[in-house]
């Protein structure tokens, strides 16, 4: 009985460690991200993600912040090139968590990117999937706040492009609103972000 204990100690000690190291991390590499060294970011996550085996949010920052890259960038070998790994980012976390809609949210911006950066080449292969991915992690969490404000971010922008009312999405962004104020995750590093693009997403409203 002593030996099993003893055993337990050293498993709980080995798992806090571990915790402590995945935190350290993460912490790390969402300041390194902070002072805008992106890709010494992305790279840090990705270093963590091939460490924990069978976390999904590591692969996920990665992703993000080569997505978030791409917006406003005019090179199309940079372009590609972080598209590229963003989309084998996101395939990596995956592998560790499926039917997540984060995980679909993201993907979806991932081909709103490419839309936004060439939308002759792009707008016709990817429009459709952006659509059925924001549909698809709805259906996961229909209270998710990302899926439902950058969903109707996305039919906004449709709706001025073949001149209708984006207006006509304005009561998604309310429900996003609260499905914001009432989100809450007890894991570490789970997506909260997005409510800070509210004001600027409801301009379209005005």
């Amino acid at each position: 009985m002593k030996t099993i204990l003893m055993i337990l100690s050293l498993f709980t000690i080995n798992t806090a460690i571990a915790q402590s190291a995945y935190e350290k991390g993460m912490g790390k590499a969402f300041e390194l991200w902070g002072s805008q060294k992106n890709d010494e970011a992305a790279n840090l996550f990705e270093r963590i993600g091939q460490a924990e085996k069978d976390n999904w949010l590591p692969f996920y920052y990665a992703a993000q912040i080569h997505i978030v890259k791409t917006f406003g960038t005019k090179n199309a070998e940079e372009v590609e090139s972080r598209l590229t790994k963003a989309q084998n980012y996101l395939n990596e976390a995956k592998t560790h968590s499926k039917n997540n809609a984060e995980i679909l949210i993201m993907e979806a911006m991932l081909n709103t990117a490419y839309v936004v950066y060439d939308g002759a080449k792009y707008g016709m292969t990817h429009s459709a999937k952006v659509e059925e991915l924001y549909q698809i992690a709805k259906s996961i969490e229909p209270e998710n706040p990302r899926a439902v404000l950058y969903h109707a971010e996305w039919q906004m922008g449709a709706a001025k492009f073949w001149g209708k009312d984006p207006k006509a999405f304005c009561p998604e962004i309310e429900k996003a609103i609260l499905y914001f104020e009432k989100a809450s995750s007890t894991i570490p590093f789970y997506p909260d972000w997005g409510k800070d693009q509210i004001e600027r997403i409801q301009q379209n409203c005005k």
